[in-house]
């Protein structure tokens, strides 16, 4: 991957060669960094004012694709009129649109059981925190302290979820120092972006418009992977050889800057490029 500030002009280049911009991102160690605990996770003013900016200009569609429930990342972000895709997509709302998965739903029972071993099983461990979120469950263990805790919850969760992995009930995948338990549904942050960009998106916005997205985790990579050479892509952190992003920033900090020029570049009106911008990091 190459840095996104020392490619500057190729960027530009690429901006100038579309008339409108699909900005879809991460939420969590995107625009705002991680946190220990996910309820201390805030959007920045100075975050939430971009957003802002993005979301009133018509040259823009700007989306919201999360692993947090829609009620969460909705108070989070708190901007309406913006697409937000909760829970890797099981959730959708926005302009035109509200959807959550039948076949999601299907499988709440099976999530709810899985909640409640695993919450009798590991409540003793310091530091875990389950959450619910209800279509999907993450197990948090950023704040376990001794390794052979972090052992334990990985031999539970093997043992509680291996049968309900064999018959296909539930689904699991990992992220940062967590856990992803799923329903097992076609819904995943890159099958949701490829069917918005059949089903969804306005007119205006299909054909040339090029799509933006930026993220940090492992389903953010399933994004980079399935949209390979034909947008433009940002990974969020360390250089990856196994992100096939097309450039990468260092931080959600980084996010906010390479944003607003982003939007100078491509604000009605505006003749300055990202190059002008590249001191205010």
């Amino acid at each position: 991957m190459k840095y996104a500030f020392d490619h500057i002009h190729t960027i530009n280049e690429l901006l100038r060669a579309h008339k409108k911009i699909i900005l879809l991102t991460d939420f969590d160690g995107t625009l705002t960094p991680i946190r220990e605990h996910p309820d201390l996770a805030v959007l920045s003013e100075e975050a939430r004012n971009v957003l802002l900016k993005f979301s009133r200009n018509r040259t823009f569609f700007l989306g919201i694709i999360t692993g947090r429930s829609l009620r969460q990342i909705k108070k989070l972000v708190n901007i309406p009129g913006v697409l937000y895709a909760a829970n890797h997509g099981i959730e959708l709302e926005g302009p035109g649109i509200r959807f959550s998965s039948s076949e999601a739903k299907k499988a709440r029972c099976n999530l709810w059981h899985m909640y409640m071993r695993l919450f009798k099983s590991l409540r003793h461990i310091e530091g875990v925190y389950l959450e619910d979120k209800g279509y999907t469950i993450s197990l948090h263990y950023r704040l376990v302290k001794k390794a052979s805790d972090v052992e334990f919850i990985t031999k539970t969760l093997d043992s509680i979820i291996k049968p309900y992995l064999e018959r296909k009930m539930l689904f699991l995948t990992t992220g940062k120092m967590v856990y992803e338990i799923r329903p097992p549904v076609k819904w995943n942050k890159a099958t949701t972006i490829q069917w918005l960009l059949t089903n969804y998106f306005p007119l205006e916005f299909s054909g040339e418009a090029l799509l933006v997205y930026l993220g940090d985790d492992q389903a953010d990579i399933e994004v980079f992977t399935a949209l390979d050479g034909k947008r433009l892509t940002i990974y969020v952190g360390t250089p990856s050889d196994t992100s096939a992003a097309d450039y990468y920033v260092n931080s959600p900090d980084e996010v906010k800057t390479f944003l607003e020029l982003l939007y100078t570049q491509k604000d009605e009106g505006s003749n300055e490029l990202l190059t002008e911008g590249k001191r205010a990091i």
